[in-house]
């Protein structure tokens, strides 16, 4: 069997790290979505929405990690656009989905919860990143 290559190594390991909790997280979704009457949503009104917002505030911070560390050069310059683009294209499959779902429905309201939560990750993303680039720059000065 031929051993892999330093290369092969590495983008297994970037796909790993990067990419396969995006993937798992997307399956969550759905799993989630082909669920009818699903518990906890009607604790307060429009908790369906908040739930939605932080959903996606978890994808598009996942999405914009795996963009942005991909080591692709387009990619890398242009995460940010991407992930969002990514992340909207998730919500959009995910809403027209759910009204294939007995008991649930596509609401134009639900996805600009998942948009705002999508950009919220992102911020999330941005703002996580420079706290870890000032403490790395921090503990190197010592």
């Amino acid at each position: 069997m031929k051993e892999m290559e330093e290369g092969d190594v590495k983008f297994l390991s970037a796909f790993l790290r990067l990419w396969l909790p995006v993937l798992g997280y997307v399956t969550l979704i759905f799993a989630l979505s082909s669920t009818s009457g699903l518990p906890g949503t009607k604790l307060f009104p429009h908790m369906d929405k908040a739930a939605h917002f932080v959903e996606y505030a978890i994808l598009g911070f996942l999405v914009g990690r795996a963009f942005r560390h991909s080591g692709v050069y387009f990619i890398t310059r242009f995460w940010l656009g991407l992930a969002i683009v990514a992340a909207l294209a998730v919500g959009f499959v995910d809403e027209w989905y759910q009204a294939t779902v007995p008991g649930r429905e596509r609401s134009a309201l639900d996805f600009l919860a998942d948009a705002a939560g999508a950009a919220f990750g992102q911020i999330a993303l941005l703002i996580t990143e420079k706290r870890w680039e000032r403490r790395k720059r921090a503990g190197s000065n010592r």
